[in-house]
């Protein structure tokens, strides 16, 4: 059967709390047991060879009366019972008494303690009748060994069960010196009744602190429900949601724990996949425009050449000059087709690269570079009557590849030359900044970049939407290469446009990549 974790919480408590009350039960029991049996059993050893001296002067004196009252007497004062052996096994006296007995006295002491004033022949037949008590029991052997380690003068100290008074007692025994120089010995016997009772009352006052421990803890589980099993419960149906491709439910978070910072963390992921499914789908609608470009562009110098290589082989073209004109037309659509292969394989290779170590670029004047560009395309530029300005500051050096360089710099100047309008002007410029990084600018004057698109604009096969203020024709493959040359060379790239007003391509390179 299914368990929710707040049932799990309550008895995982409930739990806890009985070990701990078990446990500290049984860890007071045994020091206070221990501690009352050391002090208890210490007590009454040296009660014991107190009355040693005593006992001896009265057997001295054969005053039995007297020693019978005063075995009573210390009986009462330490509440043991004394067994008075001599040097034979035999017992002399005892403070057991079987008169009468006091109603209010505790049950474990009424068969022990005195009332009224016994008199010496009651006191010697209670030592005889005790004395036949014991010879006839089964605790005579045990008390025999017992009192043999007495004589050989050691005291006897254990917590055992007493056959004869039917309790659990403590039992201390002591040598002591008769008359003749012979050892005797002492046996005193406490029960302890009220020990147990003491200990009973321990047990009945931990138990009620357990109970009471057991309803705070199920008040203290309703509570860390409501503050910690509802918000876990909340993130289970919001990850659920999400798995279901649910994005937009949120959590409110509250506080500043571990329980607040899973929450946001899970606020995060749902932006995040949120944000990572819209790309996915954006990518997957470059790729499909991809293809369709593609095929498009390919489809149409594919047909081209065929139709005319057609027309020639089939020999219905034989005008020289027809002829030459289509050899013409074939060679540019094959031109045509080797770049947009080579555009493939280029950013391909540089997509694997690692960025650029130092020791492996060379010094290039930027300046040079640029001009060197724009005068290539300045071939392009007059059929449409755009200008090429170009100021670089002719100390500027940086560290790339040389190639690669001249191929950003040639896309980015043909991208600004395909969208400037007739008599526009494009410009190209390199500077130092102050922080000792170079900027590459390059401007048109063209219909300029939507915001929306100028985060995607340097994916592969991207193509600003048609319905826009801008068109971009082509296979969309030439800033894809640029980026790429743009991250091997360590440098960063920000596009500054606005539908109407042009756009501007500025290629920052770090202080470190500047000679």
């Amino acid at each position: 059967m299914k368990k929710s974790l707040s049932t799990r919480l309550m008895y995982s408590f409930m739990v806890i709390i009985v070990i701990v009350v078990v446990g500290i039960t049984a860890g007071i029991s045994y020091l206070i047991a221990d501690y009352f049996f050391e002090i208890k059993e210490q007590e009454l050893t040296d009660k014991g060879h107190e009355m040693g001296e005593t006992i001896e002067a009265f057997i001295r004196m054969d005053d039995k009366n007297m020693l019978y009252r005063y075995i009573i007497a210390v009986d009462r004062l330490v509440g043991a019972r004394i067994w008075l052996f001599d040097d034979n096994y035999e017992l002399i006296a005892a403070s057991y008494y079987d008169g009468p007995e006091k109603a209010d006295e505790p049950d474990s002491l009424k068969q022990f303690m005195k009332y009224g004033v016994p008199t010496a022949s009651e006191l010697k037949n209670n030592a005889m009748k005790l004395d036949k008590d014991i010879k006839e029991s089964s605790i005579s052997y045990r008390i025999k060994i017992i009192l043999h380690d007495i004589y050989a003068g050691k005291s006897f100290k254990s917590q055992i069960f007493h056959p004869h008074y039917k309790e659990q007692v403590i039992l201390v025994g002591v040598p002591y010196k008769t008359p003749n120089g012979k050892t005797g010995a002492i046996l005193m016997i406490e029960p302890l009744s009220g020990f147990e009772k003491f200990l009973r009352n321990v047990y009945i006052y931990i138990t009620v602190v357990g109970i009471i421990a057991l309803f705070v803890s199920l008040f203290l589980v309703k509570t860390l429900s409501r503050k910690i099993i509802k918000p876990v419960q909340e993130m289970k149906d919001s990850a659920v949601a999400m798995a279901s491709g649910d994005y937009t439910r949120r959590l409110v978070v509250q506080g500043q724990d571990e329980i607040a910072e899973l929450a946001s963390s899970l606020n995060s992921l749902g932006s995040d996949l949120s944000a990572y499914i819209a790309k996915m789908e954006r990518t997957d609608k470059i790729r499909r425009d991809f293809v369709a470009n593609v095929s498009h562009e390919l489809r149409t110098p594919i047909t081209i050449i065929r139709g005319y290589n057609e027309a020639i082989s089939d020999g219905m073209v034989t005008d020289p000059e027809v002829l030459q004109r289509y050899r013409t037309l074939i060679n540019e659509e094959t031109v045509r087709l080797e770049r947009m292969v080579r555009e493939l394989l280029d950013i391909s290779r540089l997509e694997t690269s690692d960025p650029l170590d130092t020791n492996s670029m060379d010094e290039l004047p930027l300046a040079v570079i640029i001009r060197n560009v724009a005068e290539k395309l300045s071939v392009k530029a007059v059929k449409r009557k755009v200008i090429f300005n170009v100021h670089a500051d002719e100390n500027i050096k940086i560290l790339g590849d040389g190639d690669q360089m001249v191929q950003l710099i040639l896309i980015l100047g043909d991208n600004a030359l395909k969208y400037s309008p007739e008599n526009g002007t494009v410009s190209i410029g390199a500077k130092k900044l102050a922080d000792g990084s170079v900027l590459l600018s390059v401007s048109d004057q063209g219909k300029g970049i939507p915001e929306a698109d100028i985060p995607f604009i340097w994916e592969r096969f991207y193509k600003v939407e048609k319905s826009h203020c801008r068109s971009v024709p082509g296979t969309g493959l030439g800033l894809a290469i640029a980026k790429e040359i743009i991250r091997v060379h360590g440098a960063s790239a920000k596009v500054i446009s606005k539908c109407g007003l042009g756009t501007t391509f500025e290629i920052k390179f770090p202080k470190d990549k500047v000679v």
